[in-house]
């Protein structure tokens, strides 16, 4: 499976609500990356774009955005977006959350066997202490997208490309020629925290579905993870198989250049799409909020496809076409579960 992820926005802190930035996720079976490069060069081309140059939605024309849009619907892809509003997330309250989230990464470090792990859990804790607010939100949003994908998509995946769940093929867009702080920041967070997220909550499989490729991911009872007890002296795992985040993640995962993957350029003017929408930029937005829902899986009856995340303590009141909009996009999401 190509999990293709790309940004859209600079997650900065703005001074006027509706100022929302984007971050996106394509899931590609492989068998149709071909038909998925094709579509891609059919944008271009109709864009006036050479095909060896990466294309931005600014310059695609809305109706040629709107029939890429439909080609993709076409296929078996499905796209996983997570948004959050600069205007809503103030540095202030930023800072109060990643002050809570480094405190409880060391929550239990006393109870910890080893002085090694104490010295790890604090070096965990101080990094992401140190991270501005903006690579905070963008590491918060990247981490929540990711944990979507592998609960979602592979529910939705085992019911009709069961074979694809073997392998996990994540491809990120890469900023610079050499790692960024925030990729740096990425690689040492994600892996444990997620592994963390899915020991205490596992994730939900259909029974009778065909798990047999994605098993590799799974923990022996003899390799599950036992560190919440043996480490912490915490007992809290239950009798759900544990997934081996690390394994789903890193064993096949590049922050590639952009100008060389179709995928990501894909993820990106789809990350660019949600944005605009969310921003309410598109001509039509109601019917820009129809096609993109059209490529999402459903999540729980009433939440939006697209995760819209917050950090604020207090309730914040999101716009009421940004909601409807939402709606839209729910309404016209892809059924979750194959009726047999």
């Amino acid at each position: 499976m190509n999990i293709f992820l790309d940004e859209s926005g600079s997650f900065a802190s703005a001074t006027k609500v509706n100022s929302w930035n984007a971050i996106a996720a394509y899931m590609a079976p492989e068998f149709e990356q071909r038909r998925l490069d094709e579509i891609l060069t059919h944008l271009k081309h109709r864009s006036g774009a050479p095909r060896t140059r990466e294309l931005k939605l600014r310059n695609v024309q809305e109706d040629a955005y709107f029939s890429f849009l439909r080609s993709l619907a076409t296929l078996h892809g499905a796209l996983f977006s997570v948004a959050a509003d600069a205007g809503l997330n103030h540095d202030t309250e930023i800072n109060i959350h990643k002050a809570n989230q480094a405190d409880k990464i060391t929550e239990h470090k006393d109870k910890m066997l080893y002085e090694s792990g104490r010295q790890g859990v604090q070096a965990l804790s101080d990094q992401v202490r140190d991270l501005s607010p903006q690579l905070y939100i963008q590491l918060q949003c990247q981490m929540l997208l990711i944990s979507n994908v592998i609960t979602y998509g592979t529910l939705y995946f085992v019911q009709r490309c069961p074979r694809e769940l073997g392998h996990f093929r994540w491809r990120i867009d890469q900023k610079n020629s050499t790692r960024t702080e925030f990729e740096k920041a990425f690689v040492s967070l994600t892996p444990g925290i997620l592994q963390t997220i899915f020991v205490r909550d596992p994730l939900p499989m259909l029974k009778g579905a065909d798990y047999t490729a994605f098993s590799r991911f799974e923990y022996s009872d003899k390799e599950a993870p036992t560190y919440l007890q043996t480490v912490y002296g915490i007992d809290e795992i239950g009798d759900d198989p544990s997934l081996n985040i690390g394994k789903i993640i890193g064993e096949d995962i590049k922050f590639a250049d952009s100008t060389r993957s179709p995928g990501i350029q894909i993820a990106d003017l789809l990350a660019s799409g949600v944005r605009r929408v969310l921003r309410q930029n598109f001509k039509d937005n109601r019917q820009a909020a129809v096609l993109l829902g059209s490529l999402m899986p459903q999540r729980e009856t009433g939440v939006p496809p697209v995760h819209l995340l917050g950090f604020s303590q207090k309730q914040q009141h999101i716009d009421d076409e940004v909601t409807a909009l939402s709606r839209v996009m729910e309404v016209y999401s892809r059924p979750m579960f194959v009726q047999k």
